[in-house]
């Protein structure tokens, strides 16, 4: 066996040719140029050889591989490579299975990122060791002609099974110019588990006003389980933290199928005696394929900061329960159990404050590909704990909604009909007067048929036909659903334009409309405007609106696309001087920058309860300048009524590879003659790749995002 093992040697010596040594059972060598001393068992090593211990790949310029004594050394340059990481340098020695070795000049490549040079690196057994080093994850000939920032260390340990960076003695250098020392300080690889520690610190400068530190802390309880922990500590001139400051605690835990958070905010303010505090709870849990559970809470002592009148805290809870529960007597039917609440802790009017159980069930039956039948059982209670002479302190609610839906196309007309058998049964009791106790109901049938005419590719004519029949109705009825109003071109179409369910138009009507698309100039042009006619002139919806007479105003809107500028418009038009009522604009377009615009107006005449003409403009402004550079700008303006809040945001970012610098400065303002303070913020947050945490980074999280990226751990 020795003869034909030195005969394959001098074979392979002679002929240059490419041999696989295995001399250890995890060792094999690649090279066209080796010696073996059987008797010392060493390997001779050429130039160019390739060997790998296990997962671990080094290319060599020369060396030698000692079995008996467990020892292997590269004689000038090695390149060593395992997985995403590179190690570099001259003159390696260690054990034969580099557990163990010293080598100079290194260069250490981390998760094909971070980069540490060094005078010398030694490895102990689960230690790796770096001197006289120098560190970053940026380019080494960045934006200013080197590295945005580094690190000038004296000491580097790398902790290979914590995969941990300790550091010794470090000075942080932006483009080159030393800032400040650091005598210790650790952080994670992207391999790391989850570990404590501080995240990225945020300055708050306030102009005019007092100055704050964001200081957040992340602590992991265990695998599916973490907090964190953002204090603001608010300088002010007596330097009175215990009395001044803010506190925000997030906790996320994760569930088999599902997720809970907990979160709390803490305010004290100099010169108030009480604590505010908000608790918010939220909980999603998939209990089988059918059934999904939800909770969400609010419970709040805070002081408000939309009411004019804000120096004591509004204390209340506002909770629900919801079970939804999927195929739970028919396949595709649905039914959703829930209870809420909103409760005054302290409040003096109790009877604005109801608990609400809720049931609500839906099912869909398919006869055919053009006839459907729909049906929906809505059951609330709503309980108060007083009464008032137009609020019950119970009210018990049951609707019972039936739909009949056939649709059919005859030659280019399309129709779509149904027939809509709408109950509810509502039982009244007043705790402080049981005269006043009593039942409402209604039941509505209503009929429509909505005719689509093909005229042209791009014209289509639209009828629709309403038939409102009123079969049963109680003067006494009480809303307790949805106040929203709107005039508009999709809302004119419903069988019932008020969004609530308590409430209910009371008239048949026709509405009639063109809807349009068209190209000029080789631009698309959407174009919709309709009108209604009620039978009924005095109506629910009419009164609402302030309309005088059978017919309604125009509504239009309209879309197009130019080049990169999107334009959408919603408005009403005065049905005999075409004048303007209400308007919705939004412009967005994303050259030569992002801009988006949102400009509203209502006229105090549009509807009834109207007090003043409204008219505001939103701005939202971003622009990349260059690679490293945005910039931004933000702003509700009331161009109308001075009462309403006005704020700006400017924002600027800075950027690279390997950091960024967030500068934000916002002014709030209100003119409301009360309690509500202006606001100026200057706010400014520094971030750099790996370094974002000082004291942690982590790998897998709940919170954050993939490590060595910027937006990691914010």
């Amino acid at each position: 066996m020795n003869k034909i093992l030195v005969i394959l040697l001098i074979f392979v010596f002679f002929l240059k040719q490419i041999m696989f040594l295995n001399a250890n059972n995890d060792t094999y060598i690649n090279t066209t140029n080796i010696v073996y001393d059987e008797e010392k068992n060493i390997v001779e090593l050429a130039e160019n050889s390739k060997i790998n211990i296990g997962s671990t790949n080094i290319l060599v310029d020369r060396g030698i591989i000692d079995y008996n004594n467990n020892e292997i050394e590269v004689f000038g340059n090695f390149y060593l490579y395992q997985e995403t990481n590179i190690l570099s340098g001259k003159d390696l020695k260690g054990d034969t299975k580099l557990n163990n070795f010293t080598a100079n000049k290194v260069s250490f490549i981390y998760n094909d990122d971070l980069k540490i040079d060094s005078d010398n690196a030694i490895r102990s057994e689960n230690d790796l060791y770096f001197y006289n080093n120098f560190l970053t994850p940026c380019e080494l000939i960045g934006y200013f002609g080197c590295p945005t920032w580094s690190l000038r260390i004296d000491k580097t340990k790398y902790e290979i099974n914590k995969d941990k960076f300790v550091h010794y003695d470090t000075f942080l250098q932006v483009a080159d110019y030393k800032l400040f020392y650091l005598p210790y300080f650790s952080h994670y690889g992207s391999k790391a588990p989850r570990q404590k520690g501080f995240l990225t610190p945020t300055i708050e400068l306030g102009i005019g006003g007092n100055s704050a530190l964001y200081t957040p802390y992340y602590l992991p309880l265990q695998e599916d389980t973490e907090i964190k922990f953002t204090p603001k500590f608010i300088f002010s001139k007596n330097f009175n933290f215990i009395n001044n400051y803010e506190l925000n605690t997030l906790l996320n835990h994760k569930l088999s199928g599902g997720e809970f958070s907990f979160e709390m905010d803490n305010s004290k303010h100099e010169g108030k005696d009480h604590l505010n505090s908000n608790i918010r709870m939220n909980l999603k849990q998939v209990l089988d394929k059918n059934k999904i559970l939800s909770f969400k809470g609010l419970l709040t002592n805070s002081v408000s900061t939309t009411r004019s009148k804000n120096g004591d805290p509004l204390r209340f809870e506002d909770i629900y329960l919801r079970l939804d529960n999927y195929d739970f007597l028919l396949d595709d039917d649905y039914i959703r159990t829930e209870i809420s609440t909103i409760e005054s802790y302290d409040s003096t009017n109790d009877s604005l404050i109801p608990v609400t159980p809720h049931v609500h069930y839906h099912n869909s039956i398919n006869f055919d590909n053009n006839f459907s039948n729909l049906n929906e059982v809505d059951f609330t209670i709503i309980k108060r704990n007083e009464s008032q002479s137009k609020l019950p302190s119970e009210n018990n609610t049951l609707k019972v909604n039936n739909y009949f839906i056939h649709s059919k196309k005859l030659n280019d007309i399309n129709f779509y009909n149904k027939i809509s058998l709408l109950n509810n049964l509502s039982n009244y009791r007043y705790e402080h007067n049981n005269n006043l106790n009593n039942t409402g109901r209604f039941s509505h049938l209503i009929l429509s048929s909505d005719i689509y005419y093909d005229l042209t590719n791009n014209i289509q004519p639209r009828l629709k036909l309403i038939y409102n029949e009123e079969l049963l109705s109680s003067d006494s009825l009480i809303n307790e659903d949805s106040n929203s109003l709107t005039f508009n071109y999709q809302n004119l179409y419903s069988d019932n334009r008020f969004y609530g369910t308590d409430v209910r138009d009371n008239t048949s009507r026709i509405v009639y409309g063109i809807e349009t698309d068209f190209k000029l100039k080789n631009q698309t042009f959407d174009i919709n405007i309709n009108q209604s006619y009620d039978l009924k002139k005095d109506n629910n919806f009419s009164n609402q609106i302030n309309q005088k007479s059978n017919l309604s105003d125009y509504a239009l809107e309209g879309s197009t696309n130019i080049k990169n500028l999107s334009i959408n418009l919603d408005t009403r038009l005065d049905k005999n001087s075409l004048k303007n009522k209400e308007t919705n604009v939004s412009i967005n377009t994303v050259s030569p920058f992002n801009i988006s615009l949102n400009y509203h107006e209502t006229q105090k005449e549009a509807f009834n309860k109207n007090s003043n003409d409204t008219e505001y403009l939103g701005i939202n402004l971003e622009k990349q300048i260059n690679d490293n550079l945005m910039l931004g700008y933000s702003s509700n303006i009331d161009l109308k009524n001075s009462f309403n809040s006005y704020y700006d945001t400017f924002k600027l970012k800075v950027f690279d590879d390997c950091s960024e610098l967030n500068i934000q400065y916002s002014n709030r303002r209100y003119n409301d003659n009360y309690n509500t303070t202006p606001e100026e913020l200057l706010s400014i947050n520094f971030r750099m790749d790996y370094l974002g945490f000082f004291g942690y980074q982590q790998s897998t999280d709940l919170f954050f995002q993939e490590p060595g990226t910027l937006d990691y751990g914010l």
